[in-house]
């Protein structure tokens, strides 16, 4: 941690890609100073109306990480209301092991089971769930870090997909506790739309199996369709993901980084930023996940 913000390692490899491309840094900045702190296994970076915090502890991948995540969010929701940012905006998750099983329960569905103990104690918690990315690592350690504002975000669902909290319970004992994106606005007016971990499914099921370039495409298409309806609700106009600020694209096997990075060259352009990074997906029959992020000026 420094005086003037934190710096935050995720645990996961950027992927090989085309000699002399740029690799697109993930950079959070302030408009002011920054004020930052640690308490426990929180470290914390305040600046005007964004509340930045990483929390981390060491985990195994033997371990069930359920009962350290309902503590951790417990802990970041305590921090953010204690400092008067009562809005979780963006959450990211990385913990190792996600589809392996621990008594009997895949990792990935009792991380959802600790999390969802948290939000689905508060008063009308759908409405305030955060945009979301959970992803596999291949180091110990959970890392759980985070936005949060003073006001209310817009929730932006997807009409091609069932929510994530309300998934059937074929897909664990507790539905995962996000939103497919929140769109604010900070203290000058300029939005920033944040896209949660966007994969291959359609209602709640996975599609193309196996096949990486289908499963990007839908992917994308997935997020197009956020993208409409943040434009119909809010004060954007995106035409197509190639129009967003930045892409972090998540790949379960680090040889289909060259293939991946190609396509989605093809299909987007040149001009969107794109971190490729080698991590595990949620469902073991996902090969990518992509989440955006765009922001105003």
């Amino acid at each position: 941690m420094r005086p003037d913000g934190i710096d935050i390692a995720l645990g996961l490899e950027p992927m090989e890609i085309p000699e002399g491309t740029e690799v697109a840094p993930e950079l959070w900045y302030a408009a002011g100073a920054v004020r930052t702190e640690q308490v426990d296994e929180l470290m914390l970076a305040q600046a005007g109306d964004r509340l930045v915090g990483c929390w981390y502890r060491p985990h195994g991948a033997d371990e069930d990480p359920e009962a350290i995540t309902e503590e951790a969010y417990r802990a970041i929701l305590e921090a953010c209301r204690d400092r008067g940012f009562g809005h979780l905006v963006r959450a990211w998750n990385y913990f190792p092991a996600i589809n392996q099983s621990v008594d009997g329960q895949e990792r990935y569905r009792s991380f959802c089971a600790g999390r969802a103990r948290v939000f689905e104690a508060l008063p009308d918690f759908e409405r305030d769930l955060p945009a979301a990315t959970a992803i596999g690592t291949h180091v110990d350690g959970m890392l759980i870090y985070f936005i949060a504002t003073r006001e209310t975000t817009l929730r932006i669902e997807n009409p091609r997909q069932v929510s994530a909290f309300r998934y059937p319970r074929q897909y664990g004992p507790r539905s995962p506790s996000f939103a497919r994106a929140r769109m604010s606005q900070d203290e000058g007016g300029a939005a920033e739309l944040f896209i949660s971990g966007t994969a291959s499914i359609v209602g709640h099921e996975s599609r193309h199996p196996g096949d990486l370039e289908a499963q990007i495409d839908e992917s994308l298409r997935n997020i197009g369709v956020l993208l409409e309806a943040a434009s119909e609700e809010g004060s954007v106009a995106l035409r197509d993901p190639g129009d967003l600020s930045m892409l972090k694209v998540y790949l379960r096997h680090r040889a289909d980084g060259a293939r991946a990075w190609g396509h989605l060259r093809q299909c987007l352009g040149e001009d969107v930023d794109i971190l490729m990074l080698h991590g595990d997906i949620c469902r073991s029959e996902l090969l990518v996940e992509i989440e955006g992020l765009y922001r105003q000026g």
